[in-house]
């Protein structure tokens, strides 16, 4: 199983950190993967095919989190 912390960029390296993958966004948001998939193909995060693989933007995430806190 993928761990988040394996994929994340150094701090002056951003770019390899910009997407992960659908399983790597359960656990960063400690979703089942329903959610996960629902998030995805409801457009509320963004998401990018690479073949077969499905990456998730980071960035996108956060945001979505941050909108669901309830913080202003």
């Amino acid at each position: 199983m993928a761990r988040t912390a394996e994929c994340a960029a150094p701090e002056g390296d951003r770019a390899r950190d910009e997407w992960m993958t659908v399983i790597e966004m359960q656990e960063y948001m400690r979703a089942s993967r329903n959610k996960a998939y629902d998030l995805i193909w409801s457009g509320e995060v963004d998401s990018y095919r690479l073949g077969r693989k499905l990456l998730v933007s980071r960035a996108s995430v956060d945001a979505y989190i941050e909108s669901r806190s309830g913080r202003k």
